[in-house]
């Protein structure tokens, strides 16, 4: 029996508890904007199950590359589990490259074993929002400023308003002392 085999089996007590909140924290409606943005950058149907249309991570390797080509050099299409596991951490490693923080990023085994979909959907969320806010509408990227993003964008793009606003004012009253 290998090791790996004593982590498997169901959860009681405090880990119970634990699996459970963080189970609760997953919202089906971001799920299904982060589904759509990432089929109208990717072109590529997730399908019904958004876990397993993304397990093998050769979506999500195509969505980094389509936001910063050639972040990922070889996308597997093999399905073995060892190439399925180094395409997400190929993109693990490319969106870190990106910009993303390390505490917003999930461990591939989050969303290979299903064990943590709550964190895979921080990941998107984040990374959907820094897309918004780094990038000028190009072609490549031009699915993303049609409106169709997922909501963590919107708190975003209004803090920048404000804080654009913000700025605006401030260089104003610079100008005028």
């Amino acid at each position: 029996m290998t090791m790996s085999a004593f982590n498997k089996g169901p959860a009681y007590g405090l880990s119970a508890e634990v699996k459970n909140k963080i189970a609760q924290k997953y919202d089906p409606q971001k799920e299904e904007e982060l589904r759509i943005w990432i089929e109208e950058i990717t072109g590529a149907s997730i399908g019904p199950d958004f876990q397993k249309g993304l397990k093998n991570g050769v979506i999500l390797c195509e969505l980094i590359n389509k936001l910063q080509p050639g972040s990922v050099k070889k996308i597997n299409q093999s399905a073995l589990n060892w190439h399925q596991l180094e395409n997400l951490t190929n993109f693990i490693k490319a969106i870190t490259a990106y910009g993303l923080k390390p505490h917003d990023i999930f461990e591939a085994n989050d969303l290979f074993e299903n064990g943590n979909m709550t964190q895979v959907q921080t990941t998107l969320l984040a990374l959907a929002s820094m897309v918004r806010l780094t990038q000028p509408p190009s072609t490549s990227t031009a699915s993303v400023w049609r409106g169709s993003t997922p909501s963590g964008f919107l708190v975003s793009s209004s803090l920048l308003i404000c804080l654009g606003q913000i700025t605006s004012k401030r260089l104003s009253s610079d100008d005028t002392s």
